[in-house]
């Protein structure tokens, strides 16, 4: 009797250090995805963000989240997904919820940069056991409320593939400057991410700070990208002599070219008029692709 109960005892030692082991060792319950930008040249099958689990030190998780953000990665494949001049000063959490704040520079990231910015800090934080959602201040101005890992909008990456925010150019109202605005598309296979910025931009903005950059009556007739060049092709254009200036001309083409740039796919724009290449509209040069003009972009978007 005596001996099954020893063997017995030894049975439970051993499954009860067992346990003891998993409880240690098992990452999920000790560990945050931490996201980070793949290098261009590692971008494949449309993915631009790559997860990485990170043990946790003991240290406050959101705290450990904004550090590993900010730091450089070790595998050259990644890059920080915080643009030059752009930094996370402070995270702190309430309840479900991180709020994340950032310097006055966040206020300038554009288009598809402020997009993965956002994507790689809301996806890292919801990652903490708890966490719901993210909200982004610039000290304290709520830019970006209560984001969850169902809204981040990503053209080019798994995350969502049939949404993006992007950031659209129109011309201001005042001055001689193009003026942005965010908007939300959704594409699919009949109606490309491209033909929708095109479609918003063709509409017109809803801020009154800024103005259509094309009359009533233009129309799209084609748009496709190939190799980084989308090629748009206009037609209902009024006559060389009906817009005022060389400036209003620049203003419209670029419209168009730093809104499909960027997109991820799109490193430039070639513009034809009915299909055909031709060497200006309105004056303004479009006899080759054109690529993003950043010196014409006015200060920060309308929100």
């Amino acid at each position: 009797m005596k001996r099954h109960i020893f063997i017995i005892l030894i049975v439970l030692c051993v499954l009860l250090s067992a346990c003891g082991e998993k409880a240690v060792s098992d990452p999920l319950e000790s560990s945050i995805t931490v996201y980070r930008l793949l290098r261009s040249e590692y971008q494949t099958n449309g993915e631009l963000l790559l997860p990485e689990k990170i043990a946790l030190d003991g240290a406050d998780p959101v705290s450990q989240a904004v550090s590993a953000l900010a730091e450089t990665p070790v595998s050259d494949k990644l890059q920080s997904p915080i643009p030059k001049g752009v930094e996370i000063l402070d995270a702190e959490r309430n309840d479900d919820s991180v709020t994340v704040y950032m310097n006055s520079a966040y206020l300038d990231a554009e288009g598809i940069d402020k997009t993965i910015l956002d994507s790689c800090i809301t996806l890292t934080m919801c990652s903490i056991k708890g966490i719901d959602y993210v909200t982004i201040c610039v000290g304290s101005e709520i830019v970006s409320n209560k984001l969850t890992p169902d809204d981040i909008l990503l053209f080019n990456t798994i995350t969502s593939p049939k949404k993006a925010q992007m950031r659209l150019y129109f011309p201001k109202t005042s001055g001689s400057a193009l003026g942005a605005e965010y908007h939300t598309i959704s594409f699919d296979e009949d109606n490309s991410a491209e033909r929708c910025i095109l479609d918003i931009l063709l509409k017109g903005p809803t801020s009154a700070d800024l103005k259509n950059a094309f009359p009533e009556g233009v129309i799209v007739l084609s748009v496709y990208t190939q190799d980084g060049v989308c090629s748009v092709s206009l037609s209902g254009l009024p006559a060389e002599d009906s817009v005022p200036t060389k400036k209003d001309a620049e203003l419209a083409v670029y419209s168009i070219v730093n809104s499909l740039t960027s997109l991820a796919n799109v490193k430039s724009v070639q513009i034809l008029i009915d299909g055909e290449q031709v060497q200006s509209l309105w004056g303004f040069d479009i006899s080759r692709p054109l690529i993003k003009n950043e010196s014409i972009i006015g200060s920060a978007a309308v929100k």
